[in-house]
């Protein structure tokens, strides 16, 4: 049975370093990295990549760079105003073109298809494929959109808008390790050179950027520093306003710690107009939060916390976010509608956490569910991971029926191990009869069980498993004879069973109590001697016989003896009692310990043919030690303790020691008379 979410993964020639899908056909992905300026030997490259087939990555095509200029460390696909695929990429020029303050760093590529063109790799997706391929991607365009000359400076953010039918996008690329951080906004309508839509100049540099289409030529644009979130509207007439800082960062002191400290944003990305997504890392690597924010409608003033997550601790530090939208809009006119959110967070442990939260709409108040996680992926790639990327789902046309094929989201991840996985999540569709939480059109979710599900389940197969343990352990100790019946176990186990199981006190109806020692158990009867017994009177052999308890606990087994009656009869019948065996000479001992009486055994001709008799240890005596006895006379008194029943082959003749026995006149007369 195939996995639940299958990947696929590919190793390239060089170290990758951006990443994204085609936004017009989601099996396809760009990456971009390299090896850098230099005589390293490594290429600077973009590549073209088919993920049709789950398991496998084909590669379709490549383009080389110069070696000479710096590696590719920021891309985006996009589309141009007639509706083709684009990618903006930040290359910067090479060493000699920056000493002299010249750095074109922002490049356009074009990647152009061709009815024939098949992929080179070995995946199955690609072979045969009928549907258009790209055939070559190509340089469309290079130019500078930074203001700044600084040799270290480069583009290390790249993002844009969703694209929507017959709009333009709006994009934005921000740089690094500039000591006057720039960020410049752009859209994609000309490309040579692409037309600017202003600028925002910060002495700190901004750590995300993200965008939003809110209507007809209207965005939404944020960026983060490490503690700070702004925000700007963009229109044709509000081009020019500065950004409002809309939330702060509180500072938190944490104990031990002299000074307060400050979390620290790592990502962000708009879920809606009305929502943002913050990935933050704690102070001290000491643990990642998932923020959802509420941005005011009016664009200024604070953001309201809606939820927040932090995650396990096992990830001390995060790298990166990716966002999908699993039902976004038609239309940037179009309000967002009932919808889930995927989210991606890579982890300084090379992990993948995925979560889902859950956007509800009632009129015009929007909210969020909690953000719960429903996977995680751990070492995914051999080193750190340099980027992640969502597919583009768009939800098949309604009605969703038998015949609709299945739904996939893709979300690929790269690392500087020059590996690229794609993992496969399947989704599947709410119906309509689901009502609670339900847009008027079917939607589509990740095909995993949700958490309320996961929990009753988990409470169900607990409370079963209780249950049947309760019921073992009490049909054990039912058997046992330790607690009251309820069950009645010993009437559907069979007697083997319940020999198994150990029943220390009672027996199964119908056991041979005399046929083994085990089954003789003395802690079922209890000595009663009279205390106005004279010493120097001969027991009878009733007197001898210990006197049985009746059972006292909750469950005796009808077929154990339980008064004087059966006790006679088992004698009678040469069986003995189990109650009855040990009893005999453990009282017997019991006289011998104290020191002050022997006990004689003598030949009787009464019912049991066997009388003890008790004898100061001064009187005189004709008995003799079990072990001064001869054979002859060992035997008769064996036979007769077993007449008896005070003594059976099992028990041994230890039990015999200690006890002395007077000469069996019969056997001495056979000897006398042989």
């Amino acid at each position: 049975m195939a996995p639940l979410i299958s990947f696929a993964k590919s190793t390239l020639s060089y170290p990758l370093y951006a990443v994204d899908f085609d936004p017009l056909d989601s099996s396809r992905l760009l990456v971009g990295g390299g090896g850098g300026a230099g005589r390293t030997g490594v290429g600077n490259k973009i590549t073209l990549l088919d993920t049709t087939n789950p398991n496998e990555l084909a590669e379709l095509r490549d383009i080389e760079l110069s070696k000479d200029e710096d590696n590719v460390t920021s891309l985006a696909a996009g589309l141009d105003k007639d509706g083709a695929s684009l990618v903006f990429a930040g290359v910067n020029s090479s060493p000699e073109d920056l000493g002299k303050g010249k750095n074109l760093h922002f490049r356009v590529f074009r990647t152009e298809t061709t009815a024939g063109a098949k992929g080179k790799g070995k995946g199955k997706g690609t072979a045969g494929a009928k549907k258009a391929a790209p055939g070559t991607i190509t340089e469309v365009s290079r130019s500078a959109l930074f203001a700044g000359r600084e040799k270290d400076m480069y583009q290390r953010i790249t993002r844009l808008s969703k694209p929507f039918s017959g709009q333009s996008q709006l994009g934005a690329v921000a740089t690094g390790l500039c000591k006057a951080s720039e960020i410049v906004l752009f859209d994609t309508t000309s490309t040579n050179p692409p037309r600017s839509r202003g600028a925002v100049q910060s002495s700190r540099e901004a750590v995300d950027v993200d965008l939003i289409q809110t209507g007809i030529n209207e965005y939404l644009f944020a960026y983060c520093d490490e503690h700070d979130i702004y925000l700007k509207k963009i229109s044709e007439t509000m081009d020019s306003e500065e950004p409002e800082c809309i939330y702060v960062t509180p500072a938190t002191r944490e104990a031990g710690m002299s000074k307060p400290t400050t979390p620290r944003f790592r990502a962000m990305r708009f879920l809606t107009r009305e929502f943002v997504i913050m990935l933050t890392n704690v102070a001290n690597n000491s643990g990642v939060v998932l923020q959802i924010l509420r941005i005011p409608p009016s664009g200024k003033g604070q953001c309201r916390l809606a939820q927040s997550l932090r995650l396990p601790l096992g990830i001390s530090k995060a790298t990166g976010l990716a966002v999908s939208n699993l039902t976004p809009p038609v239309s940037p006119t179009v309000p967002q509608g009932y919808t889930q959110f995927v989210l991606a967070v890579a982890g300084h442990d090379i992990s993948l956490r995925l979560f889902k939260v859950d956007l509800q709409v009632e009129g015009n108040v929007s909210m969020v569910s909690q953000i719960k996680s429903f996977r995680t992926f751990t070492k995914v790639h051999p080193l750190q991971i340099t980027g992640l990327a969502f597919s583009n789902f768009t939800p098949p046309t309604h009605p969703v029926t038998a015949q609709t094929p299945p739904q996939h989201l893709k979300l690929a991840s790269i690392s500087v191990a020059n590996t690229v996985i794609v993992h496969t999540l399947p989704l599947f569709p709410i119906p309509l009869s689901v009502k609670r939480g339900q847009s008027k059109t079917p939607r589509y979710v990740v095909a995993l069980p949700s958490t309320t599900a996961v929990y009753g389940l988990a409470i169900t197969v607990s409370i079963i498993a209780i249950a049947l343990a309760s019921i073992i352990i009490q049909g054990i100790l039912e058997i046992r004879g330790g607690v009251p019946i309820y069950l009645n176990a010993r009437t559907h186990l069979p007697v083997v069973l319940q020999e198994r199981l150990g029943r220390p006190y009672e027996f199964p109806s119908g056991y041979n109590g005399g046929a083994t020692t085990a089954e003789i158990l003395p802690s079922t009867e209890t000595p009663a001697p009279r205390a106005t017994t004279d010493p120097t009177e001969p027991l009878t052999n009733a007197e001898a016989r210990p006197t049985k308890a009746r059972p006292t606990g909750n469950n005796h087994h009808p077929g154990v003896p339980t008064d004087d009656d059966d006790d006679a009869a088992a004698a009678e019948s040469g069986s003995g009692s189990a109650l009855r065996l040990p009893s005999f000479f453990e009282e017997l001992k019991q006289k011998t310990a104290e020191g002050k009486a022997i006990v004689l055994l003598k030949e009787h001709q009464g019912e049991d043919g066997v009388t003890a008799h008790i004898h100061a240890d001064h009187e005189q005596h004709d008995g003799k030690k079990w072990e001064d006895l001869a054979q002859e006379q060992k035997e008769g008194w064996k036979q007769k303790l077993k007449v008896a029943g005070h003594w059976v082959e099992d028990m041994g003749e230890s039990v015999l020691k200690g006890v002395l026995f007077s000469e069996l006149a019969g056997i001495v007369g056979d000897a006398v008379r042989g």
